[in-house]
């Protein structure tokens, strides 16, 4: 109790006699703190924000001028982490921050790595003030945390971050991977075609499209060996031979996808997509092959 009471003190103390030196006696202690920290000193403009907090605190009435916000800034500039995490906090307690206000404190807490806090500024952030500029600035951050830490519906529901997120290849890859997650079939081939028109080799649309290609050329295939063993005439056998003709041409566009994706990755789930399609068209020795590849 006697420490604190000595601090306001203190600051009291520094307030009386920064004001008093300072040579424009006419300006406000507001316009005082503000011209030192456009002259650089930064010292004496904290000293001055925090006199007035001091003061404000000490009558029980929280200023809208917003100086918690203000302190936070000088204390941000004189390297002060701790303190301007402090005043912003204050400053969005009271409901005097402005957007800028969140956006700083969330990329303070960005430097020091903290997501689960940044995310917590961020977000309120976007849904406080979302036509804001400060909003509009970190809402890729805010997608981008989504996506790191698997809320895959928030992040859907953020999309598209940026007027520029569906022409960037990193960003709708992610979009992507989410709407997998949430297997929100609808959509999934349509981000796929995005995807390969931005960069063929898109890993991830590429093995979309090899799963999507495989899929059917199976689903075919079964379909129609089971009809054939229901039904073992010879209409029905020259109708099996015409789906299998289909199934095996979806295959033959699912095999180079999976090769490339194998030859590239090393992955053993799609060696066993290719053993099984050569066993499909019948080669046993590729089956074989890349049978052993995938295990």
């Amino acid at each position: 109790m006697i420490s604190k009471y000595l601090r306001w003190i203190f600051i009291f103390a520094l307030f009386t006699q920064v004001t008093s030196c300072n040579p424009g006696g006419k300006l406000t202690q507001h316009q005082k703190a503000q011209k030192a920290f456009e002259e650089g000193k930064l010292i004496e403009s904290l000293a001055i924000y925090e006199g007035m907090i001091a003061s404000e605190e000490a009558s029980g009435k929280v200023s809208e001028e917003n100086h918690y916000e203000q302190a936070a800034e000088v204390a941000e500039a004189l390297g002060l982490s701790d303190k301007a995490e402090m005043y912003y906090k204050l400053a969005i307690y009271y409901k005097t921050a402005s957007p800028e206000a969140y956006q700083k404190l969330g990329k303070l807490y960005r430097k020091q790595g903290n997501i689960s806090k940044e995310s917590g500024v961020l977000e309120p952030l976007e849904q406080l003030y979302p036509e804001s500029g400060a909003a509009k600035e970190e809402r890729l951050r805010l997608f981008q945390i989504y996506i790191e830490t698997t809320q895959w519906q928030k992040a859907i529901a953020l999309w598209p971050p940026t007027p520029q997120a569906e022409n960037n290849e990193s960003e709708l890859t992610a979009y992507f991977e989410a709407k997998q997650s949430l297997d929100h079939q609808d959509d999934l081939n349509d981000i796929a075609e995005q995807l390969l028109v931005l960069n063929p080799s898109n890993k991830a649309a590429q093995e979309w499209k090899a799963k999507a290609f495989y899929e059917k050329a199976e689903t075919r295939y079964q379909k129609e060996i089971e009809a054939y063993e229901q039904n073992k005439t010879r209409k029905q056998y020259a109708k099996m031979l015409e789906g299998l003709d289909a199934s095996t041409a979806d295959f033959k566009k699912a095999l180079p996808i999976f090769e490339s994706l194998y030859n590239d990755t090393n992955d053993k789930r799609f060696a066993l997509y290719i053993a099984n399609i050569y066993a499909r068209f019948g080669d046993i020795g590729n089956a074989e092959k890349y049978r052993k590849l995938s295990q």
